[in-house]
């Protein structure tokens, strides 16, 4: 399995192997194509199995394939803390090396002043913490109205420090009419139950250790759950 095979657009996989990567992660060779059909995700993975490619190369391709000219932001990244936030932004940057795509980054101690400046102009993905960046809407410098792709990156992190209500926000403020990527190093009850208000039939994969069978899952609030067990990853659809 290499890039190649699934289906990334060649300016993609030259940036990506001139990072240094010559295939597909488990993660990332499971959800590319999911991404890429326009589904629903919940991904599940631990620090690094390569989950933030898993999601930034098909939004990338996704926003090249349609890409209109605009001034608003049609991809959003939340995310817990600055540091991940920073990590996301340097990795979009180094993946859309030959994408006419922009990223920018908003959190606690930046300049908001520089990041203003360049909203006005253009962004294609804005990566965020929650918090501040309701600080920037609220003083409505920031059109949600062409949001196309909403992320959410480490949600078990961002429910385990109270940012529900300000996620709910957020979310309130973007269409309906959006892909949702949910990623999680962990899935708890109370990270499925807040993927059920915000995702449309989604599609859940979870990198774990291998499993030597095929199991198939009842889940008290949620029907038709089929887990394929393999090599060292798991595959589960459900649909509401």
């Amino acid at each position: 399995m290499n890039f190649k095979n699934l289906n990334l657009i060649n300016p993609i996989i030259r940036a990506v192997t001139e990072a240094g990567y010559s295939r597909p992660t488990e993660i990332q060779y499971t959800v590319i194509p999911h991404i890429l059909a326009g589904r629903d995700i919940i991904g599940c993975a631990q620090k690094g199995t390569g989950k933030t490619g898993a999601f930034a190369l098909p939004i990338l391709q996704l926003l090249k394939r349609h890409a209109p000219d605009h001034k608003e932001v049609r991809a959003l990244i939340l995310t817990p803390t600055r540091e991940l936030a920073i990590q996301i932004e340097e990795n979009l940057k180094m993946y859309s090396k030959y994408l006419p795509l922009s990223q920018l980054s908003i959190y606690k101690g930046v300049s908001i002043g520089s990041r203003l400046a360049a909203l006005r102009k253009r962004v294609d993905i804005l990566v965020a913490t929650p918090g501040e960046l309701l600080d920037v809407e609220n003083q409505r410098h920031i059109d949600f109205s062409k949001i196309e792709i909403f992320v959410l990156d480490d949600v078990d992190r961002m429910l385990d420090m109270g940012l529900t209500n300000d996620i709910k926000k957020i979310s309130n403020l973007i269409s309906n009419k959006r892909q949702n990527l949910f990623f999680s190093a962990v899935i708890p009850g109370s990270v499925r139950h807040f993927a059920k208000t915000i995702l449309n039939n989604p599609i859940e994969i979870i990198v774990s250790p291998a499993f030597s069978e095929v199991q198939t899952i009842k889940h008290p609030e949620l029907k038709n759950i089929h887990k394929l067990t393999g090599d060292a990853m798991s595959v589960s659809l459900f649909h509401k």
